[in-house]
């Protein structure tokens, strides 16, 4: 990664360290990302970096807040984001970000095109596994070597992080509050679905006509294909309750 750095000129100050939320924000993804910012918190370390975690579910949010893992997060000010898409994809007020500056960010998403993270062109982000984006974002330096690499704490002491931990499942199972779903009504024939007549956004659909049981006789035709592929056509309308004479 040294050698990369220096052959693409890329910024070795990371400005963010980004966990979540749709990839690498499992259960699993915090704990060890946890024992990292736990260690840090221990050992008397600072982010150097801002430090961001999207929660991959409110249920993985709500079970992580259950069994302490987000204390060490709060302890070292990371912002906790919503249960959803942020960063990922843009999402969020980055400030600085229509500057356009030259600058590095990690994350643990799997997206890292030009202008993904905050529209910034200029904005170089890496992937790495959820542990690995706690430990550059306490040590603020891309290049940081977390099983060599030492770091010096608020006493002025040289400490090193220790290789990461995690349970893959929660011991208690997991649990949530509020999950957001509402089951339907097994028989919604009575449910009555109100949208304002004046609305620019929604509108019911007028149904489709109920097929009448008849073939359809003397249909235009409207496209030429390979026999191949009318025979495929003509295999969906059959199965589409249609049956065509020609």
């Amino acid at each position: 990664m040294r050698k990369a750095d220096k052959a693409n000129d890329w910024p070795l100050q990371v400005e963010w360290g980004l966990i979540g939320s749709c990839t690498n924000s499992s259960y699993e993804d915090l704990a060890r990302a946890a024992s990292i910012a736990k260690q840090a918190v221990d050992k008397k370390l600072v982010t150097k970096a801002e430090f961001g975690i999207n929660p991959g579910s409110e249920q993985v949010r709500y079970t992580a807040e259950r069994d302490g893992l987000l204390v060490p997060f709060n302890e070292l000010n990371a912002k906790i984001f919503t249960n959803a898409c942020g960063p990922c994809i843009g999402q969020w007020a980055r400030e600085g970000a229509d500057k356009e500056e030259k600058n590095s960010i990690i994350h643990s998403f799997n997206r890292n095109f030009s202008k993904r993270a905050d529209g910034n062109p200029n904005t170089h982000a890496f992937v790495a596994s959820p542990e690995m984006v706690a430990a550059v974002a306490i040590s603020g330096r891309l290049d940081f070597d977390p099983v060599n690499d030492t770091l010096i704490n608020q006493d002025g002491e040289e400490v090193k992080l220790d290789p990461p931990t995690g349970l893959e499942l929660p011991p208690l199972g997991f649990d949530v509050k509020e999950n957001g779903y509402l089951a339907p009504q097994e028989d919604g024939s009575t449910v009555n679905v109100a949208v304002s007549e004046s609305s620019e956004r929604l509108q019911l659909l007028t149904p489709f006509t109920p097929w009448d049981n008849q073939n359809l006789i003397g249909a235009k035709l409207l496209i030429k294909a390979l026999e191949n592929v009318l025979r495929i056509i003509f295999q969906w309308l059959v199965h589409g309750c249609v049956s065509v004479v020609i």
